[in-house]
């Protein structure tokens, strides 16, 4: 039943029951007794806050039923003071300090907020919903009561705010009231539709006050008395018009002056002036805006050119042997496309003492020889033999020592590494080969078709297509780069039509400066720092890294390191996310950018399997340091480019840096500055326009 619908008499009936709990009301003979419907209704929110320094009280409130309030019901409020006892009245009769709008809360429900003039500390205050505002029956609440005191500083005990922010140009200010209660929030305040009138006046631009900014009490430094000293005797004037606004914020028409003194200034200050009930009627303090943290990509894009690296082919062979199997020779020759007019090396004498130094000197002359023609390059021979015992291999491999850690130093053309095709599966002992050198088959023994997919490989052949099978063989059963004993083994259980053939084999190198140089990594990585690409940033600059959720961004992130330049820093390469946290631990500290390549140089290869005479190929690629054919392998897209984007996920900021920002949701975030917060999150403010209303996103 709705009591606003019924005449007096059942109302005084309704009101007699509930209080009594009788049946019939002795005050109205004419009514019989009616049923109790109950409407099930609730104050939500009752709160009342009281500011001494503005004499003003105010009244925020949220009432549901179920069966809806109509438009005569009514919010009561009543309270006493030391000197005056106020007793029920409606909110719309008592005159409001401020700006109250109508809220629509919906049929169910009825919310809003008022304000009065309370000189001294009110007591015994209440709330109550009339049903009808010429019936009896009513709603009380459970009223909370706030009083916030003057203090000592008048400014941080008040319940508006006013401060000011900046657009992304660093050049509009927009100005923002702030509504401080000690149980609502700001926008819930905003909601309940409490409106204040704010004016800003006289707003000059000057450096950063950091005292008005270390009190965690006052945030945005409004009405800080060193402010306002700061304001009136060492700020600039900017001569802007005044600004007001019954909303929460306004922008200021103009824009900041192109000259280099307002460029670099740090905030504007302005006078704002609300009203209060006070006798003088307003406060007035200084308000301020600080910029925006100017931040930037700090090093767009690493630029490496990636070229194609031209053979120096070879065929290292035991010249004397009379059993020579020329199925391996010819094996050999097809896999590496070796021509025909490939310089051929005997090494049946590689036990003697100028050996090693006869072999290099040939490798570098081939080398110079090449050089001249300014591209860079590759050592590519096969190593013909039937030395079992490894020595010859171990020879070799001194040979390759004295002539590929220096050329792998020199800038381009030079000789980025080998690729050795072996007689049998050896393994390459000194560290400085092993980094440069691609030494090939694996030995795992002679038959290719026991071969274990996860067995570890020294030199493992990758396709691009993983898990592939060609008719009956897989992948790692083909006889691309076989020993002797497993091509032999394969040809005689299938054929040698299908031992397939070796298309076309590649190379692809990094180009070095003449400034570049190598910091080795782990057992196989490299760090190039290719052209004295060095990033400065002062002290009091700050970084910020965000993962790129892009993965072709992703990938190029992660290939860049850098180095810490000076002689007393540590020479250590580190990944790109590590910077922004390396950079506040050693603060001034120039550093290198450069890429980190799992191998010197990129082998590509397309490899051509027959069966039942359908041609079938396949292209592979053979890495350094991978230890299985099921190992995941993404190291060759780096090669692929010769730009790598750092982009967005590595920024910079170069002024205010100690300044809070904006958020991705456009929430101005007064307690995080971007040095502070913005180390390894990722940046992406959303800042305000002209234009975008006078209610900003501020919790």
């Amino acid at each position: 039943m709705n009591p606003r619908a019924v005449p007096p008499c059942l109302a005084a009936a309704i009101v007699f029951t509930i209080v009594l709990g009788g049946g019939a009301g002795a005050g109205c003979p004419a009514c019989g007794k009616v049923p109790i419907t109950d409407i099930y209704a609730a104050f939500l929110l009752a709160d009342v806050t009281w500011f001494e320094a503005e004499q003003t009280m105010f009244v925020f409130y949220r009432v549901q039923a179920e069966q809806g309030i109509g438009d005569r019901t009514r919010i009561e409020l009543g309270y006493r003071t030391d000197d005056e006892v106020v007793p029920f009245t409606p909110l719309p009769q008592i005159t409001p300090v401020h700006g109250h709008v109508e809220v629509d809360c919906g049929v169910n429900a009825r919310c809003g907020s008022w304000s009065l003039h309370v000189p001294i500390v009110p007591r015994d205050v209440r709330l109550q919903m009339r049903y009808h505002d010429e019936g009896e029956l009513v709603l009380p609440a459970s009223t909370t009561l706030n009083v916030v005191d003057a203090g000592a500083a008048a400014h941080k005990n008040r319940s508006l705010a006013v401060y000011g922010v900046f657009d992304e140009s660093n050049t509009r200010v927009q100005w923002r009231a702030r509504h401080l209660f000690p149980a609502l929030r700001n926008e819930e305040v905003t909601a309940l539709g409490l409106r204040r009138h704010v004016e800003v006046r006289d707003m000059r631009f000057g450096p950063y006050l950091a005292d008005a900014f270390d009190d965690v009490d006052n945030p945005y430094g409004y009405g800080d008395p060193a402010a306002l000293v700061h304001h009136q005797t060492q700020l600039t004037e900017l001569g802007w018009q005044p600004v007001a606004t019954d909303e929460r914020a306004v922008f200021s028409a103009e824009s900041m002056p192109v000259m280099a003194e307002a460029s670099q200034a740090a905030l504007v200050a302005g006078i704002a002036t609300v009203t209060d009930a006070t006798p003088t009627g307003t406060f007035d303090a200084v308000a301020l805006a600080r910029k925006n943290p100017e931040v930037a990509p700090a090093f767009p894009v690493l630029h490496s050119p990636i070229t194609n690296n031209v053979v120096l082919p070879f065929f290292l062979e035991q010249c004397n042997v009379e059993d020579l199997n020329e199925l391996h020779t010819r094996t050999q020759r097809q896999r590496l496309l070796t021509p025909d007019d490939a310089p051929v090396i005997c090494v049946d004498d590689f036990t003697d003492d100028g050996f090693v130094d006869d072999l290099a000197q040939q490798f570098r002359s081939a080398i110079d020889d090449k050089r001249l023609e300014g591209d860079d390059m590759v050592l590519v021979f096969a190593l013909h033999h039937y030395d079992q015992t490894g020595a010859l291999a171990a020879t070799v491999q001194q040979a390759l020592a004295l002539v590929l850690p220096a050329e792998a130093q020199k800038s381009s053309p030079r000789c980025t590494g080998a690729l050795v095709y072996d007689s049998y599966g050896e393994r390459i002992v000194d560290p400085a080969v092993a980094r440069l050198t691609l030494w090939c088959p694996a030995n795992l023994g002679n038959d290719l078709d026991q071969i274990d997919d996860a067995s570890m490989r020294s030199c493992p052949l990758l396709p691009d297509m993983p898990d592939i099978r060609l008719g009956p063989f897989r992948f790692n059963s083909l006889p691309i780069l076989p020993t002797r004993a497993q091509l032999l083994t394969f040809v005689d259980r299938y054929s040698e039509a299908q031992a397939g053939r070796v298309l076309s084999l590649g190379f692809k190198a990094p180009q070095r400066s003449t400034t570049s140089r190598d910091v080795p990594v782990g057992e196989y990585g490299v760090a190039t720092f290719f052209n004295e690409e060095t990033l400065t940033v002062p002290a009091a600059q700050s970084l910020s890294f965000c993962q790129p959720s892009d993965p072709d961004a992703a990938a190029d992130v992660g290939v860049v390191v850098f180095q810490g330049l000076g002689p007393d820093v540590d020479p250590a390469v580190h990944a790109l996310p590590e910077l922004p946290a390396y950079h506040r631990d050693n603060p001034g500290v120039d550093v290198a950018l450069g890429i980190l390549w799992d191998f010197p140089f990129l082998t590509r290869l397309r490899y051509e399997s027959s069966l039942a005479g359908a041609a079938t190929a396949l292209d592979i690629t053979i890495p350094f340091g991978v230890d299985s054919q099921t190992t995941s392998f993404l190291g060759a897209a780096t090669w692929e480019a010769s730009d790598f984007s750092i982009g967005d996920a590595l920024l910079r900021c170069a002024r205010f840096c100690e300044h809070p920002t904006f958020d991705s949701a456009g929430v101005y975030q007064v307690l995080q500055p971007f040095d502070a917060v913005y180390l390894d999150l990722c940046y992406r403010p959303l800042f305000p326009t002209p234009g975008d209303g006078g209610f900003p996103s501020d919790p």
